[in-house]
């Protein structure tokens, strides 16, 4: 069979999703195609290609994009079979009663998608393969049924990655910039096992209780070997783990000690990996610089210990913070922090504390500025489905779940929560992009809160964001060599990714055309499903 998958953008970080899905389906005999909505024609693709499956992985907030996407396919060719996966799906499976798709994939469908795709080849009972909904068994059997009734639905967990195959890089990198772009991203491992309100993992953990282990990794053996085979074949500058966390206990570990030793044998590429303040020991900094460790990324994601603590549960003091970024200081590690501002907060703990909505985001780039964070990056606060940060802010009347669809795909756009007024969204958003400059240039913070973030004045603010996160991410965080042509390309490209997800609505260029074809990468990793 013959099956399109169709993402709605391809930025710098490879959409592995759909790397892996086309490794499976290749393995399973399939030929595979890409169609990237904001850079290609997708009517003239599926024209061109006439696939047998039309395939789509979808996040909150662009539910519309590939719904979308599906009702074009139909309307083509009836007869396209449309799978729908992702995120979104895995705590909203009543997509399934859109009558644009035919199939949803719920959870973990490493088992599933081949399984589905050996079903339709065979015209086998395609209502029987676990964690596919599909319209028969949906209104036979689980419309009703609730969360515990399709928990019954999920097989468990995959426990042995290794078993997997090498993702198939060459659809992404023969039809989209990342082929030519020097970082490389990859996962080591899957989970996390903390319970971050504002993450989905809590939920999918619940979810998936008891049906295998929470956190997995690769062996260092096979991490290695797909990484050595990737960059023989696409030369590679630098490699960003872009696992939930690298590591998730305090102190060093066989894996780790493995990993140190082999890395920079086999790959010996520099890296940037994620981990918290609270697990991160100078013991683990040391064997991760051994390694090949230039920078990392340690969420701070709110100054105030209230907010922090109790309303997003990170569980890590201040010191905590503050020590974690000192170790990296000392030896000379780069970091990145992520924040989230618009965190809303009950009115009387507000009156309690005697601050205001602002006070928490402004707290939280003091704490940015004091810990020496090399580049800092503030979101804004939203609402996924699945997070326990959802639940609070509705149950607390800010947010409204019939709201989702109208959410924006980036939580780089304005909060959605009805507890701010326009001015407090007004300054939410300024702060998002000035706070970037002010971490880089401290001397920038008092006229930025005390100005600058109240002035109608969005564009300039965008423009110092946007070149203050250029020359961070290109010469300190991911230091990697471009050509004059590929440097200019690839700032434009930046500068059309971070426009949309600030300017929601606005088009700031024209769909390229770029050839679409076939793969022909072989794929290394186990046989076996």
């Amino acid at each position: 069979m013959k099956i399109l998958f169709v993402p709605r953008t391809v930025e710098y970080i490879d959409p592995m999703n759909i790397e892996l899905m086309s490794a499976l389906a290749r393995r399973e005999g399939h030929t595979t195609y890409l169609s990237v909505m904001a850079q290609d024609d997708l009517e003239q693709d599926i024209k061109r290609v006439r696939p047998d499956i039309v395939a789509l992985s979808c996040i909150t907030g662009g539910v519309s994009h590939y719904l979308n996407a599906a009702e074009i396919a139909k309307k083509i060719s009836p007869g396209i079979i449309t799978v729908m996966g992702g995120p979104h799906c895995t705590f909203f499976p009543e997509v399934i009663e859109n009558p644009h798709i035919d199939f949803v994939g719920s959870g973990e469908c490493d088992d599933a998608w081949p399984n589905l795709l050996r079903a339709i080849n065979s015209n086998g009972d395609v209502n029987a393969v676990m964690n596919i909904f599909t319209k028969e068994n949906w209104f036979g059997r689980f419309k009703d049924a609730g969360e515990i009734g399709r928990r019954h639905h999920l097989a468990g967990r995959t426990i042995n990655l290794d078993s997997l195959p090498f993702f198939d890089r060459e659809i992404i990198y023969n039809h989209t910039h990342l082929g030519e772009f020097p970082m490389l991203s990859f996962m080591a491992s899957r989970g996390c096992p903390f319970e971050c309100p504002s993450c989905i993992e809590p939920k999918f953990n619940k979810i998936y209780a008891g049906k295998g282990p929470i956190f997995n990794r690769l062996s260092v053996s096979r991490l290695c070997e797909e990484l050595k085979e990737t960059v023989t074949r696409w030369p590679k500058q630098f490699v960003k783990f872009y696992d939930d966390l690298f590591f998730v206990k305090r102190g060093v570990d066989s894996w780790l000690e493995e990993f140190a030793e082999v890395y920079p044998r086999e790959v010996g590429l520099p890296f940037f990996c994620l981990t918290r303040c609270n697990i991160l020991t100078e013991e683990v900094l040391k064997l991760l610089i051994k390694a090949g460790l230039h920078s990392l990324t340690m969420s701070i994601e709110a100054g105030n210990d209230y907010v922090r603590n109790d309303v997003i549960k990170r569980h890590m003091t201040r010191q905590q913070i503050l020590d974690a970024f000192g170790l990296c200081k000392k030896h000379g590690v780069v970091t990145f922090a992520n924040s989230i501002l618009g965190i809303p907060v009950k009115k009387e703990e507000m009156e309690k504390q005697g601050k205001t909505a602002m006070d928490y985001d402004i707290e939280s780039l003091d704490t940015n500025i004091e810990a020496g964070v090399h580049f800092a990056e503030f979101g804004t606060a939203y609402p996924y489905p699945g997070c326990e940060l959802t639940e609070y802010v509705t149950k607390n009347g800010w947010f409204s779940p019939v709201d989702f669809d109208k959410l924006h795909i980036s939580y780089a756009a304005e909060s959605p929560f009805n507890c701010f007024t326009p001015q407090e969204k007004l300054m939410q958003n300024n702060l998002a992009m000035l706070g970037t400059v002010c971490v880089a240039f401290p001397w920038m913070r008092n006229i930025t809160v005390n100005h600058l973030i109240k002035w109608r004045l969005s564009k300039l603010y965008f423009l110092m964001y946007f070149l203050t996160k250029g020359y961070l991410n290109i010469f300190r965080v991911y230091p990697m060599k471009f050509t004059v042509k590929n440097l200019i390309k690839n700032l434009i490209r930046s500068l059309q990714f971070e426009w949309k997800k600030r300017a929601p609505g606005k088009n700031l260029y024209k769909k390229p055309k770029i050839q679409n074809t076939t793969t022909n990468q072989m794929l290394g990793g186990s046989s076996k499903i």
